[in-house]
């Protein structure tokens, strides 16, 4: 019997397709010679290095500017996470891993 206080769970469907396209997407990204010195050299390497460094700055500080400075480290931050999480779910989409069932059918 089930627990009425207890909310429905709702599965998340994944789309393979979707993580395929967009895995294949990065990796040619990453290949590009100007995404990689934009996007990679420049903004999640430079100006990061940059925004560490300004935290150390006493008018920073004193202005009560670091929150705008943590949030570009953020901002930086989240993209490098979406572009890892990019790669993980790609990686997944080409290796899946079988349910026992998948498996039976794949050996028969």
């Amino acid at each position: 019997m089930s627990n009425p206080s207890e909310e429905p769970v709702e599965l998340e469907t994944f789309d393979n397709n979707f993580a395929l396209e967009m895995g294949e997407a990065l990796e040619r990204l990453e290949q590009n010679a100007d995404f990689k010195k934009v996007i990679m050299e420049g903004y999640l390497g430079q100006s990061v290095e940059a925004s560490v460094s300004l935290l150390a700055v006493p008018q920073i500080k004193d202005q009560g500017k670091r929150g705008d400075v943590m949030e570009d480290l953020i901002a930086a931050s989240n993209l490098m996470y979406f572009f890892q999480m990019t790669k993980n779910f790609y990686e997944g989409a080409k290796n899946p891993i079988l349910s026992d069932e998948e498996e039976a059918e794949l050996e028969s």
